[in-house]
């Protein structure tokens, strides 16, 4: 989804409007989108027409105009054909309410505020991706980013040196000779550059990459191994918690007890959840195997009198390698298809 939007000026780097919407500035992901694009927007310029920021949890998107940039703090699995969409549309509109004379006048941040109802409205509107996706035509979007693909950066890029170092120097004259390959290729259609592997000459090939995407890695052997053995012991779990129901009575001193058969359920349907974690992308999910993990392990305790010894262990153990093979699952950077 889209998380957060702002229009800034290439200028300077004053914001012009922002969406005002979200729950609250506690949210994480605002907080480092807010800081990201605080810096971007200091060099706004120097990437081209689109960007691309891979953050930690989010993926910031701009587009930018002759005197507006446009961005979008997106979770990183949210498509790039629908960001740099609404991105579009956003500029369409805003270029028409406003032009560059007048954003260039402004003297004080946030002067478009009222632009806000329309940036909220067309969140709103790009967040439902299922109903979105019947509406909207992205063959010309797809098309364009296809011939025009998005720079991708690091927030290394971004932020400011700590202190003025021979490699820091280093990098600030290849970033230059990047710029100036660029301005050269724009403003000199007839001269021709020597590019190696899409790159020009004498510049290293992590300074500039383009139309990178994000998702999660793929399932490791011994969590495939672990979910495997999830589904047996989540099918006993089942069985043993219906015939615990069905055998127990409150009145009952020997045998199950009816708790035996609520922490079999219990546990069937922690491991359950442990299982979705693992396979769908959810921006608590360490923390929610982890308290599952925990649950698993305190159930078994419970359930020595009535479970053998090492099948308890079994449990614990299958839970704990669905956690670490949850937590292991990071992000990786692929090319995008451009499409939905």
């Amino acid at each position: 989804m889209i998380i957060y939007a702002s229009l800034v000026r290439i200028e300077d780097g004053t914001p012009l409007s922002a969406t005002t919407d979200f729950s609250s500035d506690a949210d994480q992901r605002v907080r480092e989108g807010k800081r990201c694009i605080k810096l971007l927007g200091k060099h706004i310029s120097k990437w081209g027409k689109r960007v691309c920021l891979p953050a930690d949890e989010i993926t910031i998107h701009c587009v930018m105009d002759d005197s507006t940039g446009y961005l979008a703090v997106c979770e990183p699995n949210y498509p790039h054909i629908l960001a740099y969409s609404f991105l579009d549309e956003v500029m369409r509109e805003f270029s028409v309410l406003y032009t560059a004379s007048v954003v260039k006048s402004v003297r004080r941040p946030y002067a478009f505020v009222e632009f806000d109802h329309f940036l909220q409205k067309t969140r709103q509107k790009y967040n439902s991706t299922r109903a979105l996706a019947s509406r909207l035509n992205l063959h010309e979007m797809t098309a364009d980013l296809n011939l025009n693909p998005p720079t991708y950066i690091k927030v290394s890029d971004i932020e400011p040196p700590l202190h003025t170092a021979p490699s820091v120097t280093l990098a600030n004259q290849r970033h230059g000779a990047l710029n100036n390959q660029r301005h050269t290729a724009t403003t000199s259609p007839n001269t021709t550059i020597n590019m190696t592997n899409g790159y020009p000459p004498g510049l290293d090939k992590d300074l500039g990459s383009v139309g990178v995407s994000v998702r999660l890695r793929p399932i490791s052997w011994y969590g495939w191994i672990a979910m495997i053995l999830s589904y047996l012991c989540i099918l006993l779990d089942g069985y043993r918690g219906v015939v615990a129901f069905s055998m127990s009575s409150l009145e009952e001193v020997d045998g199950p007890s009816p708790w035996h058969a609520i922490f079999f359920i219990t546990e069937m349907f922690l491991l359950i959840g442990q299982i979705f974690v693992l396979r769908r992308y959810n921006k608590l999910r360490k923390a929610q195997t982890l308290v599952a993990s925990i649950f698993i392990l305190i159930l078994n305790t419970f359930l020595l009198d009535v479970r053998e010894a090492w099948l308890c262990f079994t449990y614990i153990f299958i839970s704990v390698l669905l956690t670490i093979a949850t937590f292991r699952r990071n992000f990786e950077r692929k090319l995008p298809k451009l499409s939905i």
